[in-house]
């Protein structure tokens, strides 16, 4: 036992501990093996979760990947509540410390746990999905402003496209900037935009929105252009509000961060809610 007073337990402090690294909150009330048990748990499951990033290829591993990655957030969020409640089992009670209850021992847990946990945050984010918001009607009716979606950037770079695909890249005239658009043209497509009209191999496609069609007066148009290797033709589905591949040219694989997948928070109806098409 250690030399130093009884103290009470405090249930907020215990819970933050825990949550800024799992099982610290155990070890400050006392609760070693739990404690260490949970560091432990976090410490390997956190990569496996993390490796299983690597094989989600489709969208039923995706939805595995996640089921797993919210049953480790899950787990976070009980073991604070299980801290909380240990430190409230112990309220009013004097609490003798352990030879383990010393600041040294929760900085150097902090110092392995923190930058863990944000590493792990920033390689998610960088590698497997990212939340972006709708600024603009470009995407209009497919996306409308103030929708939050979820892209999916895992093995991007060797990711095969399709025509159709709604995908997040960076503006070709500003790498500081997102756009979100929709393949229409594939590598060795040729694509055409005559008197508003989309060809594609000289084959009309499914036109986009026409609001605000009188806007900018006469459609645009398109002398016909072979997308070269590498490379994809992309357009806003409001045309007529669109900034795409008619004024910046063919996209390049490598500007290309992400696939749209789900539309998580619409902006106006929940009917809305689920896959992006």
């Amino acid at each position: 036992m250690s030399a130093e007073s009884s103290r009470t337990r405090i249930p907020w402090l215990a819970m933050s501990l825990t949550m800024c690294c799992p099982g610290l909150g155990q070890l400050y009330c006392g609760r070693a093996a739990r404690g260490l048990i949970l560091f432990g748990s976090f410490a390997l499951f956190g990569p496996l979760v993390v490796g299983m990033s690597f094989f989600a290829t489709s969208t039923a591993s995706l939805f595995l990947f996640g089921g797993c990655l919210l049953i480790y957030l899950g787990a976070a969020v009980w073991a604070a509540v299980d801290a909380r409640h240990i430190a409230q089992t112990l309220s009013g009670q004097d609490y003798t410390l352990r030879d383990y209850n010393h600041l040294a021992v929760y900085v150097l847990l902090l110092l392995t746990s923190v930058p863990y946990s944000i590493g792990l945050a920033f390689f998610l984010r960088a590698n497997v999905t990212e939340a972006f918001l709708i600024p603009s009607s470009s995407m209009s009716p497919t996306l409308v402003p103030g929708d939050r979606i979820l892209t999916n950037k895992l093995n991007i770079s060797t990711h095969t496209f399709h025509r159709g695909e709604v995908i997040v890249f960076r503006n070709p005239e500003n790498r500081h900037q997102n756009f979100v658009k929709r393949i229409v043209g594939l590598p060795g497509d040729s694509v055409e935009i005559k008197e508003g009209e989309l060809l594609i191999n000289g084959e009309p496609q499914q036109q986009g929105s026409d609001a605000d069609n009188g806007a900018r007066g006469k459609p645009l148009t398109l002398s016909a252009q072979t997308v070269p290797a590498g490379s994809y033709f992309v357009l806003g589905d409001n045309r007529n509000l669109s900034h795409d591949s008619r004024t910046f040219g063919f996209l390049s694989h490598g500007e290309i961060t992400g696939v749209v997948t789900y539309l998580y928070w619409p902006a106006n109806s929940w009917s809305r809610f689920g896959a992006v098409k």
